[in-house]
């Protein structure tokens, strides 16, 4: 369970980092499935709830930059999510969060 919140905690860091525009599309994928840890992500976390907490934390950096309107914001359209086999935590590049299911 601190792995779940661990990979949580980065998620909602990284997600802070990227300034979305209003319109914005999120997509999750495990590319670590058959892995003890993207089983635990599909498990424990899954794709409708990280979506939820990617706009969760969309809306949170909105307000805490008060960016009211989408002049205030970066235009980005897709925010992308990948549960990866690889080493290291998380690292997060031109819209995309990537998150290591290594445990």
């Amino acid at each position: 369970m601190a792995h779940c919140m661990l990979y949580l905690s980065i998620l909602l860091t990284l997600v802070s980092l990227l300034q979305s525009s209003h319109a914005v599309d999120y997509v999750v994928s495990n590319n670590a499935g058959n892995t003890t840890g993207g089983a635990r992500f599909n498990n424990e976390i899954g794709e409708a709830y990280s979506k939820q907490m990617l706009s969760s934390a969309t809306d949170f950096i909105w307000r805490i930059f008060w960016q009211t309107n989408a002049a205030d914001r970066k235009n980005t359209q897709k925010v992308s999510l990948f549960i990866d086999n690889m080493d290291g935590v998380a690292y997060a590049i031109n819209g995309e969060i990537h998150v290591s299911a290594t445990t």
